[in-house]
């Protein structure tokens, strides 16, 4: 009986035993499986997956197999070589033409010159964050008339809104009447933060996404327009004088309007001239300018048919005068968001001059003046003038970097395109046909050519014939051509003035739009008609890239074309002749017209739904 219990005890003793040491490996199991998850817990929240005081975001359920796929690596920015740069001419090229340059600051010339801050242009997409098309092409590239995304579903163009304006008498200079070559509208949606101080009608002051056009016109007047209804959005500004090129809203944003004369007037001081104006669009009154007869000019003419650029890192105010003069200077703007004003207090002008081989004040010869509005990359300015140069120019010392003849006036200007693939910058220029050698019974040629803009060698080009034009038109490309991308990547597409071409089985001289391919230069598609053209091609994209191309004629018509065929999809009558080029913001495009030939309607601003 006591061996019975004694051998009872110690089965209870074993048993207590097992289940004590059953208590202790389950502890250290569950204490092991703490740490674990609190080690887990660390490392998702170090990496960022959980926020502290957050919680987890859910896994998503692998769509093929539960093994992890690594992050793809980004596609790294597409960029050319950093240490490219343009290769300056010889001293004796540049003098084997007879270039030469004369500079002065603060009134004074002087042999060398150096900017304290230095100018170095971005990619054309960064010139600005402003919601809108701010000057002549967009950007410093000059490669855009457009802003946001078009939807392009009917392959409509529809009249929705006109604005009627007027005409200026000058005299024995004529009278100008609508909107003029280059025109092209500012369109700009205004922020929030800058609304309320604009000198705007009350009820735009308040008014969400308010998105205003902005157009100088040849009557003496600047307009502005709501861009979706047409209303006036406040009382022109009345300056009286002629203005023909596209004028350039601050890159910044701030509620500053810089403005050319097209034409000479006279002064209240009785001083003859045309001038370049600061336009405070807070007060809708001019806060300075600079011209008149600038004795520095080599050409009694003075005007600024160019469209300015603002350098925004170094508030440098960039400016063409057809009077053959480049001119910058630092603005020292100050903007006071709180209080609401503009102002600026510029320091002293640094103009760029030059002659060559051939230069007189004459129409008969090479002219000085630049009326194309020069496109910018770095430091460098790229520009054709009035005599038939191509010139590139450095910024930041005022240097003749290189000059290409391209053999007549180049009102056209450049547009500059950055080729990853060859590690290289191209421009693409064309040239009018007004005095150029060889021209017979009336006809030269105009050249369409695009050139390597870091060496200046012409890459290829194509010469067309096309008349001197007459009293009403210049003939040859006067205006700027389109460098295609997304499904136009491979064409760059041109159009020209006064040209011969065949309609309706008879020869007359009339307008061509042409595409190329880029690399080769071989001519893919021509569209010809009796009308021809000043007016830039303009093309949209919607959001898969597809490309539409958007002509307006000197015959009144606005017409849609496919740029890989030229087939017309759509045309709407705008009722007078166009010289200007339009903008597009979303699917809103904004032009002006002459109010004379076309259909017989008068001068006009004109918005066109995009359908």
């Amino acid at each position: 009986m006591a061996r019975r219990k004694q051998t009872r005890r110690k089965s209870r003793q074993a048993v207590r035993r097992r289940k004590y040491i059953i208590r202790r490996v389950m502890v250290l199991v569950i204490f092991l499986a703490v740490l674990a998850g609190l080690t887990l817990l660390l490392i998702r929240i170090f990496s960022g997956d959980i926020k502290p005081g957050g919680s987890a975001e859910p896994s998503p359920t692998p769509a093929v197999s539960p093994t992890a796929t690594p992050e793809p690596t980004p596609t790294p920015a597409a960029a050319l070589p950093a240490g490219l740069t343009v290769i300056p001419a010889s001293a004796e090229t540049l003098s084997g033409i007879g270039f030469s340059a004369k500079l002065m600051y603060n009134r004074d010339e002087t042999e060398t010159f150096e900017r304290t801050e230095a100018i170095s242009f971005g990619k054309g997409s960064e010139y600005t964050a402003v919601r809108g098309v701010t000057t002549y092409g967009g950007n410093n590239y000059r490669n855009t008339f457009t802003y946001g995304t078009q939807t392009v579903s009917s392959k409509t163009l529809t009249r929705v809104w006109d604005k009627n304006i007027g005409a200026l008498d000058l005299g024995e200079d004529g009278a100008w009447a609508g909107i003029g070559w280059t025109g092209m509208p500012i369109i700009v949606q205004w922020d929030a933060a800058v609304r309320p101080f604009l000198g705007v009608y009350d009820e735009f002051k308040a008014k969400d996404g308010f998105t205003e056009v902005i157009c100088p016109a040849m009557d003496g007047n600047i307009y502005f327009i709501e861009l979706s209804t047409g209303k006036p959005t406040r009382d022109p500004i009345a300056l009286g004088i002629v203005t023909k090129g596209t004028a350039t809203l601050d890159p910044r944003g701030y509620p500053l309007l810089y403005t050319g004369q097209g034409a000479p007037s006279t002064s209240e001081e009785g001083t003859r001239g045309a001038w370049f104006r600061v336009i405070s669009l807070i007060e809708n009154k001019v806060i300075w300018s600079f011209g008149g007869r600038d004795p520095f000019s080599p050409r009694e003419w003075q005007a600024y048919d160019s469209s300015a650029l603002v350098d925004a890192k170094t508030d440098t105010l960039i400016a063409a005068g057809e009077n053959g003069v480049l001119y910058s200077v630092k603005l020292n703007t100050v903007f006071d968001s709180v209080n609401g004003t503009v102002s600026v207090n510029p320091d002293p002008l640094a103009k760029y001059r030059y002659t060559a081989n051939g230069y007189a004040d004459s129409s008969s010869s090479r002219q000085w003046g630049i009326e194309s509005s020069p496109a910018f990359w770095k430091n460098y300015a790229f520009f054709t003038d009035n005599g038939g140069y191509l010139q590139c120019v450095d910024m930041n010392t005022l240097k003749t970097v290189y000059a290409v003849d391209v053999t007549d006036d180049g009102d056209a200007g450049v547009v500059l395109e950055e080729d990853y693939e060859a590690g290289t910058l191209y421009l693409y220029t064309a040239n009018a046909v007004n005095a150029q050698s060889g021209i017979e019974n009336g006809f030269g040629k105009s050249w369409h050519r695009k050139i390597n803009a870091i060496t200046g060698e012409i890459v290829w080009e194509k010469a067309w014939d096309a008349s001197t034009g007459s009293s009403t038109t210049n003939g040859g490309t006067l205006s700027t051509p389109h460098v295609g991308y997304g499904s136009i990547a491979d064409l760059v597409i041109y159009n020209a003035a006064s040209v011969p071409v065949m309609v309706n089985g008879e020869a007359v001289n009339g307008g061509r739009i042409v595409a190329y391919n880029k690399k080769t230069g071989e001519v893919v598609w021509t569209y010809e008609q009796a009308a021809d053209y000043w007016s830039a091609p303009v093309v949209i994209y919607d959001a898969a890239e597809n490309a539409y191309l958007l002509q307006c004629d000197r015959n009144g018509f606005l017409r849609m074309h496919d740029p890989r065929t030229g087939e017309v999809l759509a045309e709407v009558d705008l009722g007078s002749r166009i010289d200007a080029t339009p903008a597009v913001f979303n699917n809103m495009l904004v032009v002006g017209t002459r109010g004379v030939g076309g259909s017989g309607e008068g001068q006009k601003i004109i918005g066109v739904r995009i359908g």
